[in-house]
């Protein structure tokens, strides 16, 4: 298990994850209309969404990250009332990853937070499959040998949920305080 360090556009939030391989957590490319509504929000779809609409996405559990600067420039957004919470820096815009609530272990940290380097793909893993194929913004071409289909890939994810779950992995959580609110007012975007 090695640590991958992350950081927005700007440097002014950093942070790390801790123990991570290719197996202890699930990679993804999301092509759902909220991830793709997420980066237009942003003003970042342009360098958050590939050719097909898809976000590169890197599931872990909240346990494993560590702000380690910059945790006042952490904003929050949700698509509706009842969405996702949608994290990002607020200094420049950096998508940071997605969250359900403050008592479920999991975290779908966005690639542009990330700090990519050429051991990244060995670290953390490629990118198993795609998910919500059916909001692409073109048809995708065939799945690419080794790619798992999206219900496989949706079974994994609950599986590590629950795993996570069981093993208490929801803390502590950098985006949520001790009594499951966020770290901060989450913007409404209905």
């Amino acid at each position: 298990m090695t640590d991958i360090n992350l950081s927005c556009n700007c440097s002014q939030v950093k942070a790390i994850v801790h123990d991570v391989s290719p197996g202890s957590g699930n990679r993804l490319t999301c092509y759902c209309d909220d991830c793709q509504s997420f980066a237009k929000q942003l003003n970042r779809a342009d360098d958050v969404l590939d050719e097909y609409g898809g976000t590169d996405i890197y599931q872990v559990t909240p346990s494993q990250i560590e702000i380690t600067h910059g945790i006042d420039n952490i904003r929050c957004l949700r698509l509706t009332s009842k969405g996702l919470y949608r994290w990002y820096a607020g200094c420049c815009n950096t998508p940071i990853g997605n969250t359900v609530s403050g008592k479920m272990p999991f975290v779908g940290l966005i690639h542009n937070f990330i700090v990519q380097d050429e051991l990244l793909d060995s670290k953390i893993g490629p990118v198993l499959g795609p998910v919500f194929e059916k909001f692409a913004t073109k048809p995708l071409p065939p799945l690419r040998s080794g790619q798992k289909s999206q219900w496989i890939m949706l079974l994994r994810m609950l599986g590590k949920i629950l795993q996570w779950k069981i093993q208490g992995k929801e803390r502590p959580n950098p985006f949520f305080n001790s009594d499951n609110k966020p770290v901060c007012e989450p913007k409404i975007v209905d």
